[in-house]
């Protein structure tokens, strides 16, 4: 990509590989990757399959964007040694994640009675502060979150009694750590670890069909064209199939999820979700777009030598598409698709200079009892867990070309909701 003053991606360096991942990936020059790392269907299915020793992987809505996730990897991801095996690995967890599911589900269909009543989900734009709110309000007792080791190892069911020490806890931390083994940086970005709550991209990634998390695995260009013209329902059923088997044995009053991208399927997710609470946090879109092309770039970086080819996740790093999403969200907003009562808006500046203050107003919104002891454990957590006690994370604000491009683009986003500039 030709270097300009005008776009935020073409301006992004990436930053220094480990020798020792470098030395990997120099390796993988002289072999015949594909070969040595197979990323076909058939190889990935058998591979699941004999690990678990199941061969029942449910219905079978999941295989198209299966089948056209795989097409892109091949043909657009040009990952390198290193991005080639992790994407495998991965990719090979969530099959299995999958066959476990669907055997849990058959030896217990009471599952399915579980109901999941009055979620309150985080949706807005990455990088502003939905990571921060979200861990704000999973140290509620009241409430209760999705936790990166259950949504990587969903199966057996997490107990109560053991959910705070169960083994797959420290299994999901070695597993997750690579990310910033291999690309350091990351740290400074974006936290994780198996014992932190993280997106439900990852769960809903199980029935392939969650384009930000597939994205990470590798650009994947062509299923991002292919899955923003589908019908979703199939996958939020599906995430909301696996909510239900994680709070079967550890019981959650209230579920706190988060997904960005669910404020572009709107509709969709009322129907699944009906009686659902949106919180979106506003931040200046034009800094919250040079992080994410930040943190993207790293991502990509970590299993390819060539980020933002082809114009992989424009959708969220192009200031005109994503403040064109922003748009069509405002007008279903204003044409009722979501009714007013089910969504609260908070700034990021007033989340960030009183975090407690935020969230109390967004309580009375929905109309939620907050106790004494809930508010005494999120304010012990902002207590314990400063903003500042992560590396800071650097990143270029853009150029004036760049920078005047993207405000020109999220002015009416800014001006619907009043979020100023930083």
């Amino acid at each position: 990509m030709e270097k300009s003053g005008a776009d935020h991606r073409q301006q992004w360096e990436p930053p220094p590989r480990p020798d020792w991942v470098q030395r990997i990936n120099e390796e993988g020059d002289c072999m015949n990757i594909d070969g040595v790392v197979p990323l076909d269907e058939e190889s990935l299915l058998e591979s699941a399959m004999r690990s678990t020793g199941l061969s029942d992987f449910g219905s079978d809505d999941w295989r198209e964007p299966f089948r056209v996730f795989l097409r892109a990897l091949e043909d657009e991801s040009e990952l390198n040694l290193m991005g080639r095996i992790r994407t495998r690995s991965e990719v090979l967890m969530l099959l299995e994640a999958r066959l476990r599911i669907e055997d849990t589900y058959k030896r217990h269909p009471e599952i399915e009675d579980e109901q999941i009543v009055r979620p309150l989900i985080i949706v807005g734009q990455g990088r502003s502060g939905t990571s921060f709110l979200q861990n704000t309000l999973a140290s509620d007792p009241a409430n209760g979150t999705l936790m990166h080791w259950e949504a990587v190892f969903p199966c057996p069911p997490p107990e109560k009694s053991t959910y705070l020490t169960d083994p797959r806890i420290e299994n999901a931390n070695r597993v997750l750590d690579q990310w910033n083994r291999v690309t350091p940086t990351l740290k400074s970005m974006h936290e994780i670890a198996g014992n932190i709550p993280t997106e439900d991209c990852a769960i809903l990634a199980i029935n392939f069909m969650s384009p930000n998390y597939l994205g990470a695995f590798g650009q994947i260009p062509g299923f991002d064209k292919y899955i923003f013209q589908q019908d979703m329902e199939p996958g939020l059923r599906y995430e909301k199939r696996i909510l239900k088997l994680l709070q079967w044995k550890n019981p959650r009053q209230r579920w706190v999820i988060k997904e960005p991208m669910h404020l572009y399927r709107l509709a969709t997710l009322r129907k699944v979700f009906p009686d659902a609470c949106l919180v979106w946090p506003h931040r200046d879109p034009v800094r919250s777009l040079a992080s994410l092309v930040s943190i993207i770039g790293t991502i990509q970086w970590g299993r390819s030598d060539h980020p933002f080819k082809y114009g992989s996740q424009e959708y969220m790093t192009d200031p005109k598409l994503s403040a064109g999403a922003f748009d069509s969200v405002i007008d279903q907003l204003e044409g009722g698709v979501f009714p007013p009562g089910q969504i609260h808006h908070m700034l990021y500046r007033d989340l960030v200079d009183d975090t407690l203050g935020a969230i109390d107003a967004m309580y009375r919104h929905f109309d939620m009892p907050l106790s004494p002891d809930s508010r005494a454990a999120m304010a012990k957590y902002l207590a314990d867990s400063p903003r500042d006690a992560r590396p800071t994370h650097l990143f270029n604000a853009g150029s004036p070309e760049a920078v005047a491009k993207a405000r020109a683009a999220f002015k009416r986003y800014q001006n619907h909701f009043g979020i100023p500039s930083e």
